[in-house]
């Protein structure tokens, strides 16, 4: 009777365990639960539905960045920045762990606030379990 009850809490904490790391936003480097796959050979595909190219923006509002990463075999990790063109600067960076899902609908608001006109670039840079990987920009513009 022992013996079962050890059994289910054991799945029970496989099962845990892979809800956690399937979760985005981790930010870590521990790449225990990341497993390399020789046989993937496809890049993940990034679509990046919001902003468009080219967009402009007041201050003060917020860049809404959408899209959808894919992956025939599943995703690992991937990084959305936004990066100011003229310093370099990164303006806002959200980085994602997310082990063997194929699919992944992203949706980020980040408000903008400038004195001067200002480029920058919105990039989705992402990473399968095979180390192939994919990166997608758009430039807009956001003035004062």
């Amino acid at each position: 009777m022992l013996r079962k009850g050890i059994q289910i809490l054991s799945g029970l904490a496989i099962v845990f365990s892979f809800v956690a790391c399937s979760k985005n936003g981790s930010g870590t480097d521990d790449d225990s639960n990341h497993l390399f796959s020789a046989n993937d050979k496809t890049p993940p595909e990034i679509l990046i539905f919001t902003p468009v190219s080219g967009q402009v923006f007041a201050n003060s509002s917020t860049i809404n960045i959408t899209g959808r990463i894919t992956d025939d075999l599943g995703l690992y990790r991937g990084t959305i920045k936004i990066v100011n063109e003229a310093t370099g600067n990164t303006v806002m960076s959200q980085s994602y762990e997310i082990h063997g899902l194929r699919l992944y609908n992203f949706n980020i608001n980040h408000p903008v606030s400038v004195t001067a006109s200002a480029d920058y670039s919105v990039t989705v840079s992402f990473e399968d379990h095979g180390a192939n990987t994919a990166s997608k920009s758009v430039m807009v513009k956001v003035n004062p």
